[in-house]
């Protein structure tokens, strides 16, 4: 089973009783005003928890007591802990279903509204900026090159280098700043593409 383990209350949940999955996430409640033009202007209101849902089997000797208890979490509507893998919330059982089968089999369906989400927030993982990612992989093409060793190719990428180094951010650089890299761009496929047909021309002749 995906889910290894799972509490709700002081009910720990264990072999068939676990679910293959549990739902979680939900939506942002979103104020969308319409504005001449097709523009629109939208509120951020808040977020909106779906009910959590999973269902189970109750089996052997204490299943009846298990179903039992359960359901008084939901007559009771007082708030309770539910953990499962890195999850955390405070709920309230909003739907306990069973079925009798047998005393010691009885499938069963809950529906938890979550109260308050206790999970600890994920840091924020910012990405490499532009300029990083693009000023590290023209280095390894620059390392390339020097290993190469051909002239052309070499003298394409100082080119590139220095249309790359004239623009202080990439992220924010316009089309029209851009022309010079796009430019020196083609100048160094066309060096690779010459280099490659004279390799391959010395090692066919």
């Amino acid at each position: 089973m995906a889910t290894t383990f799972l509490t709700l209350g002081q009910i720990t949940f264990a072999n068939f009783e676990i679910p293959e999955k549990i739902n979680f996430g939900g939506s942002q409640s979103l104020a969308v005003k319409q504005l001449v033009g097709g523009q629109r202007v939208i509120d951020a209101m808040g977020r909106i928890d779906d009910d959590i849902s999973w269902s189970g089997l109750l089996f052997e000797s204490t299943a009846s007591f298990r179903a039992q208890f359960l359901d008084t979490l939901r007559v009771s509507g007082s708030p309770q802990p539910l953990t499962w893998g890195i999850f955390n919330y405070l709920v309230v059982v909003k739907e306990f279903k069973a079925n009798f089968e047998r005393y010691y089999q009885i499938p069963y369906t809950i529906t938890v509204t979550v109260i308050q989400d206790l999970n600890k927030p994920l840091p924020i993982l910012f990405p490499i900026g532009y300029n990083d990612a693009i000023l590290a992989m023209l280095q390894d093409l620059n390392d390339l090159a020097a290993l190469i060793a051909d002239g052309g190719v070499i003298s394409a990428m100082a080119v590139l280098s220095a249309a790359i180094n004239a623009i202080p951010s990439l992220a924010l650089a316009s089309p029209v700043d851009l022309i010079p890299v796009v430019a020196a761009i083609a100048v160094v496929q066309t060096a690779v593409i010459s280099a490659i047909g004279i390799k391959n021309s010395r090692i066919f002749s």
